[in-house]
């Protein structure tokens, strides 16, 4: 790419983050909510030493910041808590603290439902990545995972303030060294894949100057 050919590719990028930074500006909504959930978790791997029907319990919650930048994207930060115990036994399990970050989108704004039933209803879209500091029961250590999030979020809207919302949220481990159960899962350090899936119910909370949120502009 010769110079010429490099600055005019600048010059348009520039000009179009502009004009976005601009349109993104006018708009008349507020971009910053507030979430607050809580619900159960359903483990769905590693399956070793446990009853995974055991270990589906009312033991997570999780708060969340979220930015729209448009009608129809934003970003969300995220932390959460699970813990997960054996009925049996209940010292024995894994409690895991996870810090993240997602892309959301507007799943009603970008299928352009009817504005009638988006008025009241509303269904997000988000996925992203995390870390998870787990500690499990076995040990006094700490065992770091990285993680992989998808999810979709439903709404009901309240009043222009609160929303009424439903997520459903799989979580992937890309590595984990010890089960549900607290226990080391192989003899030999070698760490394994694991995955569990949130069912959450949930307030969120828009703040700012304008009437609607942009979920709801």
């Amino acid at each position: 790419m010769n110079l010429l050919s490099f600055r005019t590719s600048l010059a348009v990028s520039l000009i179009l983050l502009c004009s976005f930074i601009a349109s993104a500006q006018e708009a008349k909504f507020n971009r910053f909510s507030l979430e607050l959930t809580t619900g159960v978790h359903v483990p769905l791997s590693p399956g070793t030493g446990i009853s995974r029907t055991k270990y589906i319990a009312f033991k997570q919650f999780g708060l969340a910041g979220r930015y729209m930048f448009t009608e129809k994207f934003g970003l969300k930060g995220h932390y959460a808590f699970n813990r997960f115990a054996n009925p049996d036994n209940t010292e024995m399990g894994m409690s895991m603290n996870r810090v993240g970050l997602e892309g959301v989108a507007n799943v009603g704004r970008l299928l352009k439902v009817n504005n009638h039933l988006r008025e009241h209803f509303g269904l997000l879209f988000h996925t992203g990545i995390g870390v998870t500091f787990a500690k499990p029961s076995s040990v006094n250590g700490t065992d770091h995972m990285g993680n992989f999030l998808v999810g979709f979020t439903g709404e009901v809207k309240l009043n222009e303030s609160f929303t009424l919302l439903g997520d459903m949220t799989y979580v992937k481990n890309f590595k984990q060294h010890y089960g549900y159960d607290g226990q080391l899962l192989n003899a030999n350090l070698d760490p394994e894949p694991g995955s569990f899936v949130n069912v959450s119910i949930g307030v969120m909370y828009s703040f700012g100057e304008e009437k609607y949120h942009a979920d709801w502009y």
